[in-house]
């Protein structure tokens, strides 16, 4: 049974750029070697995560995570069983850029979950512009 879960949270830490990018690319490989799929965010101290993939591996995960001492406020905004896997892949980014483009940004992201139902769709569309919103410029 494949599954996913969103959720957003703080980071209990300050991580510098290099330190982000280090955790990042990380968490990229282990999860493609777990055939966990998803999309992760950074940005301003605060993350954004899609997670998919078997069932026991994604619960498994989500579980770590609120476990993990760098994380705080872990906040489960969605879970469910999907009928079907839709990412393509493990997507992660350091939203760090000033001048990012918000439309293109909530373009790219919401193209990776268009093989998931509309209600997810929605659903991950509207975290992710709240998430995006938050940000300063």
């Amino acid at each position: 049974m494949q599954h996913a879960i969103c959720y957003i949270s703080t980071a209990t830490s300050e991580f510098n750029n290099q330190e982000i990018e280090n955790l990042l690319a990380e968490w990229r490989e282990k999860n493609s070697n777990r055939e966990i799929k998803g999309i992760l965010l950074f940005s301003e101290g605060h993350f954004f995560q899609v997670l998919e993939g078997e069932k026991v591996k994604v619960l498994a995960l989500y579980y770590r995570i609120i476990d993990d001492p760098r994380h705080t406020n872990v906040i489960q905004v969605m879970g469910k069983d999907v009928s079907r896997g839709s990412l393509d892949d493990y997507v992660v980014e350091h939203l760090k850029a000033p001048g990012f483009s918000r439309p293109y940004l909530i373009r790219k992201y919401c193209e990776s979950v268009k093989g998931m139902d509309p209600q997810t769709q929605q659903q991950i569309r509207e975290i992710l512009d709240s998430f995006i919103d938050t940000r300063s410029l």
